[in-house]
């Protein structure tokens, strides 16, 4: 009898050491497994998610999660759409804990430049988002690491934030059509204007 006492309690003992090494190399497996998840791949398991996004500048955009790839992700606010690029996050609040699989071949090649030069085959009016303030317009083009903008009307560009700065003949009663360049790793958000 003392035997079998003595058995059961080492098989306890055992089952109760393998349990805990278990919940260890679970709790080491899942720790590892979420280090290797991109913020994207979690935006693209949120599609239709109400988020809050904090840009770099502090501004907060918020809407539902439409579409998301590698490097950036779209919001849907009403009727009105925000391209926002990952590298101008500072936060995302609402985003799902559940991430989507790695991204597919065609959805690696869909840069910001992708989605922006979509933008401008459509000839969507937009407000372009930088530390130095807005500027409305139609893209005009997108270059490797550039977008520029026409003008948002016959009055010239509408630029928000920028203060007194030389406007370059912008504002002249469309004497001069002007455009602007800007670089994308400066862009915090493109909105489209409804």
């Amino acid at each position: 009898m003392r035997w079998d006492d003595l058995f059961e309690d080492m098989e306890a003992q055992l089952a109760a050491m393998t349990r805990s090494e278990l919940d260890a190399r679970v709790e080491d497996l899942t720790r590892a497994e979420h280090a290797g998840v991109a913020l994207a791949s979690r935006l693209r398991a949120s599609g239709g998610t109400a988020v809050t996004v904090a840009l770099d500048d502090g501004t907060l955009v918020r809407g539902r999660v439409a579409s998301a790839a590698e490097q950036w992700f779209e919001l849907e606010e009403g009727v009105r759409r925000h391209l926002v690029p990952l590298q101008a996050v500072s936060w995302v609040q609402g985003v799902g804990s559940l991430a989507a699989p790695g991204p597919g071949v065609v959805e690696r090649r869909l840069g910001l430049s992708s989605a922006l030069r979509a933008l401008a085959r459509d000839r969507v009016r937009v407000l372009a988002l930088t530390r130095a303030g807005a500027v409305a317009g139609r893209i005009a083009r997108v270059g490797k690491d550039y977008l520029e903008l026409d003008d948002a009307g016959p009055d010239g560009a509408r630029t928000v934030g920028v203060g007194s700065a030389d406007l370059g003949g912008w504002g002249h009663g469309g004497r001069r059509s002007s455009t602007t360049a800007l670089p994308l790793e400066r862009v915090l958000c493109v909105s489209e204007v409804v």
